[in-house]
């Protein structure tokens, strides 16, 4: 597999006119926190015509999800999985994408979209989680990458 596009996963992303907030590493670069990520986590609006726009971009980027034993690739394998409301990992051609949903301290797509800024990443504006979702979503998670994360969060945002 070739090295991750995520600045085209997220081109692609705006342009299939799909609604989502980024969380996760994107989210803390955003912030000012400069790390490398493994792919890019969204929690997305969970309107089904949304999540059906977001499973053809998936089906259209090679999306694949490992369910146990079997893969799901198809349009319409990917939106079932989605709307049975949990976190789908999508592995694509232009690398891993992370549909973040049902996940214990992750506020929903509606919360987090009133809270999030506009953030200019390349060429596009994209919804990025707040400061304090952002903080509250790592201290949730609680993995040792997750704390060293507040850390520098804190470091980068001294009195905020």
């Amino acid at each position: 597999m070739s090295a991750p596009a995520f600045d085209e996963l997220l081109e692609r992303l705006v342009a299939a006119d799909i609604r989502f907030v980024l969380i996760g590493g994107l989210a803390l670069n955003a912030w000012g926190v400069v790390r490398g990520t493994k792919d890019v986590d969204i929690v997305a609006d969970p309107d089904p015509d949304n999540l059906r726009r977001l499973a053809q971009l998936a089906e259209a980027a090679g999306g694949r999800v490992q369910t146990g034993p079997s893969i799901a690739g198809s349009r319409s394998s990917i939106a079932a999985l989605f709307e049975a409301g949990e976190r789908v990992l999508i592995e694509t051609t232009l690398g891993s994408l992370d549909v973040v949903q049902g996940l214990p301290g992750v506020p929903s797509y509606a919360e987090l979209r009133a809270r999030a800024s506009e953030v200019e990443i390349g060429n596009l504006e994209i919804a990025v989680c707040s400061l304090e979702d952002l903080r509250a979503m790592k201290r949730s998670a609680g993995r040792t990458r997750d704390l060293a994360d507040l850390e520098d969060l804190d470091t980068a945002h001294e009195g905020d």
